[in-house]
C-alpha cells in the first residue's frame, strides 16, 4: 500500500523532509504504508534526510529501502494523476487543484500547510475542507500525529458537482436560453 506526498510546483521542503522523519515513517507502517512516494518539486533533502534514507546520494530522482519502506521520489511529472490513483492514503501541500483531485478519488487524505507563509490561502482552504470533514489538516510539526489519527479513514464522502446544473447556470448566466 502505497502513500503518495506531493508538493506540487511549490517549494515545500519542511513537508518533505517531516514525511522522512523517522516518527513519520514509523506511524506510516504502522498504518499498513509499505511504499512512500514523493513528488518533491523544487525542494530538497536536508542532509540528514540524504544520509539516513539515501545513503548520502540524491538527484531528480531516485529510490531506497528503509527499515521494510519502499521510498521513490521525482521532482515533477506531466501528470500526478496516475500516482494519486494508485495509492491507499495521500499527504500533500493544501492546493486547490490537488484537494480536488484527491477529493474526487475519494482517498484519506492530509493536508500539510506551510505555516512559513504569509497570507495563506491554503490554510483556509484546509481548513474549511477538515472543518467540513473531507481531509484532515495539520502542520509539519503535526504530520506524525495525523497520521495515526482514526479520523482518516472514515472521511466525509466529496459529491462530485452536478454537471448539468452547473451548464445550466452557465448558460443562463451569459443569456443563453434554457431548452426546458
Amino acid at each position: 500500500m502505497t502513500c503518495f506526498v506531493t508538493v506540487g510546483t511549490t517549494l515545500f521542503e519542511e513537508l518533505i523532509n517531516k514525511v522522512l522523519s523517522e516518527d513519520c515513517l514509523t506511524n506510516l507502517k504502522k498504518i499498513g504504508v509499505k511504499k512512500v512516494r514523493l513528488q518533491i518539486g523544487k525542494g530538497n533533502f536536508e542532509q540528514e534526510v540524504v544520509d539516513r534514507v539515501f545513503g548520502g546520494v540524491v538527484a531528480d530522482e531516485g529510490s531506497a529501502s528503509l527499515e521494510g519502506l519502499e521510498i521513490d521520489y521525482y521532482r515533477f511529472k506531466p501528470s500526478i494523476s496516475e500516482d494519486m490513483a494508485d495509492a491507499f492514503v495521500v499527504i500533500g501541500h493544501a492546493g486547490a487543484g490537488t484537494c480536488l483531485e484527491v477529493l474526487a478519488l475519494h482517498l484519506p487524505f492530509i493536508t500539510v500547510t506551510n505555516d512559513k507563509l504569509m497570507d495563506n490561502h491554503q490554510a483556509e482552504l484546509a481548513i474549511q475542507l477538515s472543518d467540513d470533514g473531507y481531509l484532515l489538516q495539520c502542520t509539519p510539526t503535526t504530520l506524525p500525529e495525523m497520521i495515526l489519527k482514526e479520523e482518516l479513514f472514515s472521511l466525509r464522502q466529496f459529491a462530485a458537482p452536478n454537471k448539468k446544473f452547473l451548464a445550466e447556470h452557465i448558460k443562463e448566466m451569459v443569456g443563453i436560453k434554457s431548452e426546458s
